[in-house]
């Protein structure tokens, strides 16, 4: 699912040129276009992404606080792949705050927006029966931030759209773990259900066990079932 991801950034050097690219490596490192180990040459990746080399030097230095890449002596900058804990942490992170957004939407989301979702929603399975794998990956992350915007607490909001990358790259991931796709639109379905009924526990419930299940499909497909049990 989806395309390259280094590929040059907006053609100018200003201020939000760090924020694109940190965006575009961050990306780039959990799709595994940068593969754990492998270095990265400030030089080279300044020249495919179209930018100065100071944005990639400060866009690194982020990555390096977040731990996706450390530095090591006489060698530079190199990625490092998440562990099995790190990734078991995220996911338990997700799950306490999608299953929180996903009650406040239930109890304060507008009529519109039940509309919209409930489209998302027909539109994800309608790429799955077309086979249509780029376009569901921009959906679910669409339906998602519906979901989370729909919460109506901008705190929250961006606590777990901090996440958003991470979910992104471990969706893609679990997706192909067969019969993974068609389980996730029954639970969006779900999902959807529970919100526009405005049962709020019932939304939270449903939420949880979906990445309950996202994270089990990508220990199958990304650590051979590693603390999947």
């Amino acid at each position: 699912m989806g395309g390259e991801i280094l590929t040059p950034v907006e053609p100018y050097q200003g201020p939000d040129t760090r924020e694109m690219v940190y965006i575009k490596l961050k990306k780039a490192l959990l799709a595994g276009e940068i593969g754990s180990g492998q270095r990265l040459v400030e030089r080279k990746l300044a020249e495919k992404l179209g930018v100065s080399r100071t944005p990639v030097r400060e866009a690194i230095r982020m990555l390096e606080r977040e731990g996706l890449v450390r530095h090591v002596p006489r060698s530079g900058s190199v990625a490092v792949a998440l562990s099995p804990g790190e990734v078991l942490d995220i996911y338990s992170i997700r799950a306490v705050l999608e299953g929180l957004a996903a009650r406040l939407a239930a109890e304060r989301i507008d009529e519109p927006n039940i509309r919209q979702m409930e489209e998302k929603v027909r539109q994800m399975d309608w790429c799955i029966q077309g086979g249509q794998t780029d376009r569901l990956e921009n959906l679910h992350l669409e339906f998602n931030d519906l979901i989370y915007r729909s919460a109506g607490s901008p705190r929250l909001y961006r606590m777990i759209t901090s996440l958003v990358d991470y979910v992104a790259g471990f969706t893609r991931t679990g997706y192909t773990h067969p019969g993974r796709m068609e389980e996730a639109a029954a639970e969006h379905r779900q999902l959807a259900r529970a919100i526009a009924m405005r049962d709020g526990l019932l939304a939270e419930r449903i939420a949880r066990e979906h990445i309950e299940n996202s994270r089990r499909a990508f220990f199958a497909r990304a650590f051979n079932g590693e603390k999947n049990r």
